[in-house]
């Protein structure tokens, strides 16, 4: 894997593959000679060259062309079977010997994909080195990114419309392509190493990050974004990873948010990151998957700390701060309290809080409160504490305007800040004290809960105004930013104490202007974020990435870059920024995109107070939270349901803890944020007075991946589990009902329908989605009236024999049963779901639709 990113500030070594076919060449293409050091004139050796006798290199036959990708994946599949490795008429390849099992996948699923997909094979001592200090011979992946950038070279001097001919194979019917339903496939198939000891694992990544590898090299050559690649990417499983992870002192908790989340290779390189043993001085071998213990707060227990660097005793550095009833006062006028520091003549600084206005300027603080700056017991913090927070004060106002005023976007942009400047009446920062806000001084401490909610609903004002957000995190001040490459920095904050909790999602979601501090200073993270972006959309190298549109340059920084800055980018973007926060030019506006992103955001991540978390989503949905906060807590979700104009299809394939109904039963609202991720793709449903519709309208149904309707009659109570037969294509449909729920039909009929989430269906390749079982209770021409059920998990595999005697599909829950069901189309049905109320009904409509009620 050495083609791919690797921290360069780490102490983690890196994983070695061994190379177990190194006496296995395949074809008789052009002969090989190996690797040579190329050396400088000095005689210092550069990079490996891979060679030939020829005038070809490695891997790249002269005829060789894309067109040739519909052909191969014809015999690829039957690689075991030539080998002699199937025998007894079996169809598995597997033997009882891992090492054995290893190499045979090395060698079919690498090097024989590898020999494929270019069109020639490739000596497997062209990717072979040397272990240092021993005699073992490792894979090494370093030319594989010169291979590729030749193979799309060739490509595009073709003669054939490369652009057309592959947007046809990805984009065609059921937007299925050879390409990526092969490369998907053996990603999976490699998922059987995983169980076994090594070389297994580690050579079950190293395919992983091949296939992901080839499957980037695809999208470079005509940046057509296919919804399959999201299968290919995704990391189920791996032993070695994971403890990869733990033993370089990840927290286990941190270890669950983050897998399954990113691709092989940017699994593999966050596992690389070097991470501090403890935090706060307690180590993560308390923690749990489900939760952090060096991050959760028992205000009983907690204890506020010294800066590290403290020399002084617990005598001279006392607690200072505000009287929580000045704090209290202010923000019952409606005003956000401020920190103004003051020398006194002793040479201690002193605070005082003064009431904001519009001609002030100040830095919103985001912390943890498991860094030590935290108090549960009064408004005030240690003075050594209060003097670092001073001094990096004091820095951004040395530094502040001429970082606001860097250029972050277009003209229309910048001109939208300065219209919002003007607006606030902005004064230069240096014609002014530091400001300062932060909760701990700022949030009044033993007031009443009618004061405290006031507290939470000011958020979205103090981090929306505030100059920047300036981000301390007691991991992240070690670390020394500024020799790092932007995609570690970015993967550290992604992996930071501070990026766990909710409130500071949030409060780095309101920022105009995200500073991350770090030991040499601080990084402005929405400026590198939104160069990086630029140098997308252009298709020009950046700092980041030397990947180019067209050229058919390979470098997986590209996409490792776009992960790990995913934390930032995907973040709700907020109302009151929205016109300049330069997310917008990715993200859109739309209300169920950004619950998609609130949903996502907070799902895994952690909240002291379990009621703080309806207040921040009420914030970042932009609700009022006292209102919210002032409701009943059962009822708090439905309301915040309730105020949407639009959400994500994908919530109804939720399993999660649901609103119940006047009678008990479970609704299709979920009662808190849990369960998978919404699917930003899988398209949105529509909320008015009188009901909640899915419109699928023509000109937007290829806009998103709508789901796919399946209708079968059934009079009888359904079981927990049960098949499907589809016909045309011929497929098996596994269905597991998920939360149970009251699935007795009512009425005279029996009819069920599944709205499966199918957003990269392959032909030959068995898949699980997510969807929803409704039963229908009336037909009245083309519109079905239908109850929510529950959720369901549905398993689909491809079957090469017809549905004999029969071109619809069937269910069959046991043996001697099978019952016809039909495909239904979302353009020509309107099927309008009852689900209860929810707080009023919400009843369907008219139209080419999917209502829900």
């Amino acid at each position: 894997m050495d083609h791919i990113p690797y921290p360069v500030s780490t102490s983690v070594p890196p994983v070695h593959i061994p190379l177990l076919v190194l006496d296995t060449v395949r074809g008789s293409g052009v002969p090989f000679t190996g690797l040579e050091k190329a050396e400088d004139p000095d005689g210092t050796p550069t990079e490996a060259k891979c060679t030939t006798s020829g005038d070809n290199s490695v891997g790249i036959a002269p005829e060789a062309n894309f067109g040739s990708l519909t052909d191969w994946t014809l015999d690829y599949w039957d690689y075991p079977q030539k080998q002699g490795w199937v025998v007894d008429d079996s169809s598995s390849w597997w033997t009882s010997n891992a090492e054995e099992d290893a190499r045979r996948a090395q060698e079919w699923m690498y090097f024989e994909l590898l020999h494929v997909f270019l069109g020639q094979p490739v000596d497997p001592s062209s990717l072979a080195r040397k272990e240092e200090g021993s005699e073992k011979i490792l894979l090494d992946s370093s030319l594989v990114p010169e291979l590729l950038t030749r193979w799309l070279a060739r490509q595009h001097a073709s003669q054939q419309d490369t652009q057309d001919y592959i947007g046809t194979i990805i984009e065609g019917p059921r937007k299925e392509s050879r390409v990526l339903s092969l490369l998907a496939r053996v990603a999976l198939e490699c998922n059987k190493l995983d169980d076994l000891p090594e070389p297994s694992q580690s050579t079950a990544l190293a395919i992983r990050v091949l296939v992901e590898t080839l499957s980037n090299a695809i999208y470079n050559l005509a940046r057509v974004e296919a919804t399959e690649t999201r299968d290919i990417r995704k990391l189920e499983n791996n032993s070695l990873l994971k403890q990869r992870f733990l033993s370089n002192d990840w927290c286990p908790f941190q270890v669950a948010r983050l897998w399954g989340q990113y691709s092989p290779s940017t699994t593999y390189y966050l596992s690389s990151l070097s991470r501090e043993p403890t935090f706060g001085g307690v180590q993560h071998n308390l923690c749990e998957e489900s939760r952090c213990m060096t991050t959760s707060i028992d205000p009983a227990t907690y204890q506020h700390r010294h800066v590290e660097s403290c020399s002084t005793d617990s005598d001279t550095c006392q607690m200072v701060g505000v009287q929580s009833s000045t704090v209290a006062a202010c923000i019952n006028r409606g005003n956000i309290p401020l920190i103004k520091f003051e020398e006194s003549d002793d040479g201690f600084l002193r605070p005082s809080v003064i009431e904001s206005n519009n001609d002030l300027r100040y830095v919103a603080l985001s912390h943890v409160w498991s860094g030590g700056l935290g108090n549960v017991n009064a408004n005030s913090m240690f003075s050594c504490q209060l003097r670092k927070l001073h001094s990096l004060l004091q820095t951004i106002r040395e530094n502040g305007d001429d970082d606001l005023d860097r250029d972050r976007g277009s003209k229309k942009t910048r001109g939208m800040k300065r219209d919002l400047r003007a607006s606030l009446r902005m004064k230069p920062l240096p014609q002014q004290p530091v400001l300062l806000w932060i909760d701990t001084l700022c949030v009044p401490v033993g007031v009443d809960p009618q004061t405290y909610k006031k507290a939470i609903t000011q958020m979205a004002q103090i981090y929306v105004q505030a100059q920047c957000v300036l981000v301390v995190d007691p991991e992240l001040q070690k670390m020394k930013y500024e020799n790092l490459p932007d995609e570690e920095l970015f993967a550290s904050v992604q992996c930071s104490a501070w990026n766990s909790r909710s409130w500071t999602f949030q409060e780095a979601a309101m920022a105009r202007v995200f500073y991350v501090q770090f030991l040499d200073g601080y990084s402005i993270i929405d400026k590198k974020w939104h160069d990086f972006m630029k140098g997308m959309d252009r298709g020009t190298a950046s700092d980041t990435t030397t990947s180019q549109v067209g050229t058919g340059t390979i470098d997986m920084r590209e996409s490792l870059m776009m992960d790990v800055s995913s934390w930032f980018g995907t973040m709700p973007v907020m109302t009151k920024i929205r016109s300049y926060d330069p997310r917008t030019l990715m993200t859109g506006s739309e209300d169920w995109k950004n619950f998609v992103r609130v949903w996502n955001g907070l799902r895994t991540r952690s909240t002291t107070k379990s009621d703080d978390l309806y207040g921040i989503i009420a914030i970042m949905v932009d609700l009022t939270a006292y209102e919210i906060l002032q409701l009943d807590p059962q009822e708090r979700m439905k309301a915040i349901l309730r105020s949407q104009s639009t959400l994500p299809i994908s919530l109804l394939y939720q399993d999660c803890p649901k609103v119940l109904d006047s009678g008990g039963h479970a609704m299709w609202a979920p009662r808190q944020i849990a369960g998978g991720r919404l699917d930003m793709n899988s398209g949105y449903m529509t909320l008015h007075d009188d009901g909640l519709y899915i419109d699928v309208k023509q000109e937007r149904v290829a806009r998103y991946s709508w789901p796919q309707v399946y209708g079968f009659p059934y009079e009888l109570a359904l079981p927990a589990s049960f098949t499907l037969r589809l016909a045309n294509p011929s497929r098996i449909m596994s269905v597991r009902l998920c939360l149970g729920g009251d699935l007795q039909p009512t009425g005279s009929t029996g009819s069920w329908i599944i709205l499966v989430n199918e957003t990269a269906s392959y032909s030959d390749i068995t898949q699980t989605f997510q969807g929803t079982l409704l039963r229908r209770t009336v037909n009245n021409g083309s519109t079905i009236l239908a109850a929510y059920n529950c959720p369901v998990e549905v398993t689909i595999e491809a079957v090469t024999e017809a549905v004999e005697g029969d071109t619809k599909s069937s269910l069959r829950a046991s043996p001697d049963q099978s019952i016809r069901a039909e495909s239904i189309s979302l353009e020509k049905h309107v099927v309008k779901i009852e689900t209860g109320t929810l707080q009023g009904t919400l009843t369907g409509a008219s139209g080419a639709h999917l209502g829900i009620h």
